[in-house]
């Protein structure tokens, strides 16, 4: 039998970049991940990466629709089927080179579902046994499925069998208006579909808690032709028919139905057999520092309570492949870890909203800027857009909001300042290009 350092159940996100960063810390270390599907996991295969190359895509046809504006007249044919298979094509270059990136470093994969063993050991598919000395789960995470209305991967889609539709629906229903939902209905509308988002609550993304966010991605979606029905619960779906029965009486019909209610956490491991607890909703439970109640068995990524974020989970992996290494403990905060909602344009926050500070009642000060009076946007002809940060007494930044052309980009000349607790007046002193998006940032008043 042979016997590792570590070993890592689950290849995405809180997996391999573990795997990376052990290797870094101390080369000497033997690690074995252990993966059921792709290297890489749903942030690579299936979600992140295949949905911001449709995005991509649905920028270019903007900028197709928009051409006049920039005095040129133009013309184009949308090939479905070649935006398909760009994406596979994406994906597959970025597995395979992650793929190699891993086991140049010494890290060996063997693809196979893992049983956790009460012995302590971990077995895969064929029988074969491993010991180690840590273990990390990283099983990640799946989507949510309505009772009354189970994936059949032909009309009832979940966020996997969307991405791998090769012909443009005519109408779409998705039901559930968070972040999936949005990003799936922006680009199958710019593409031309016919598509309703129906939300139990009353404004897109609210989850977030923050009105903010909230009120302009209702704003950007119906800029982008979707149609947004809050405060709406779906009751009933006659899938032989294709129509979605509405709380308020009316009903939906459909050529596909996404479901993006949420996801939930995938164990996938007998983490019973060596006593390793969860909490009520299926995760996890891990300290700050990303171990179990074993000590030497961490868990990492969406598998455990927190922001589900491919980034959550690479810092996971960071956090508990020091702690593995012996390195000085790092806490985990999740206040500070920022997220980009990728509408057209895409929306960007990282730290405290508006709405916590004032349910938490924390003084604090709001400056703001508008895409409006930059510069730069005028060229892009992207006026529409804002960004606001809110201030401590001392000038810490507490929190940011932004929405607008690439603030996905933008929110990163803040991160530095609200992760590390520096004073923003550092910033003001700073010297920005000129004519820039970024300058937005300089002129925060």
């Amino acid at each position: 039998m042979k016997r590792y350092d570590v070993v890592i159940v689950g290849g995405g996100s809180g997996g391999y970049f573990c795997a990376e960063k052990i290797k870094e810390f101390d080369h000497s270390k033997s690690v074995l991940i252990v993966e059921k599907d792709k290297i890489g996991g749903v942030c690579l295969n299936y979600g992140c990466i295949p949905t911001k190359s449709f995005i991509s895509v649905a920028e270019v046809v903007e900028n197709f629709k928009n051409s006049e504006r920039f005095g040129i007249k133009s013309s184009f044919t949308l090939d479905f089927l070649k935006v398909f298979e760009r994406k596979e094509r994406i994906v597959k270059i970025l597995q395979t080179g992650l793929y190699k990136k891993l086991l140049n470093l010494g890290i060996d994969i063997i693809f196979s579902k893992a049983h956790l063993r009460s012995d302590g050991t971990v077995e895969t598919e064929n029988g074969e046994k491993f010991q180690f000395k840590n273990l990390v789960i990283a099983t990640g995470s799946e989507d949510t499925q309505l009772p009354f209305a189970p994936f059949d991967g032909e009309n009832i889609l979940n966020s996997k069998e969307s991405l791998s539709l090769k012909n443009i629906p005519s109408k779409i229903v998705i039901i559930g208006g968070g972040v999936i939902g949005c990003e799936f209905a922006t680009y199958f509308s710019i593409f031309g579909s016919d598509v309703t988002i129906v939300e139990m609550f009353d404004t897109p993304l609210p989850s977030t808690g923050n009105t903010f966010i909230k009120e302009n991605a209702k704003k950007i979606l119906q800029k982008n032709g979707i149609k947004f029905l809050g405060s709406t619960k779906v009751v009933s779906i006659d899938n032989l028919n294709r129509k979605v029965s509405l709380s308020t009486g009316d009903s939906l019909d459909f050529d596909k139905l996404i479901v993006a209610v949420g996801r939930k956490p995938v164990v996938g491991v007998e983490i019973e057999n060596v006593g390793v607890e969860k909490d009520q909703k299926g995760f996890i439970k891990t300290d700050w520092f990303k171990r179990t109640n074993v000590e030497n068995i961490f868990a990492t990524g969406d598998v455990t309570e927190g922001p589900m974020l491919a980034h959550k989970g690479y810092h996971d992996g960071y956090i508990a492949a020091k702690n593995i290494c012996g390195l000085k403990s790092e806490r985990m905060d999740y206040c500070f870890i920022p997220y980009s909602v990728f509408t057209i344009p895409p929306m960007s926050h990282s730290g405290k909203s508006e709405d916590d500070l004032k349910s938490e009642g924390i003084t604090y000060k709001i400056l703001k800027s508008n895409y409006a009076e930059n510069g730069r946007a005028a060229t892009y002809e992207a006026r529409t857009g804002e960004i606001r940060v809110y201030l401590s007494k001392e000038d810490k930044i507490l929190g940011v909001d932004i929405f607008g052309k690439d603030s996905d980009i933008i929110i990163h000349q803040l991160l530095p300042l609200i992760q590390n607790g520096i004073d923003y007046k550092k910033l003001k002193e700073t010297v920005f290009v000129h004519p820039t998006l970024s300058e937005i940032v300089s002129e925060l008043r």
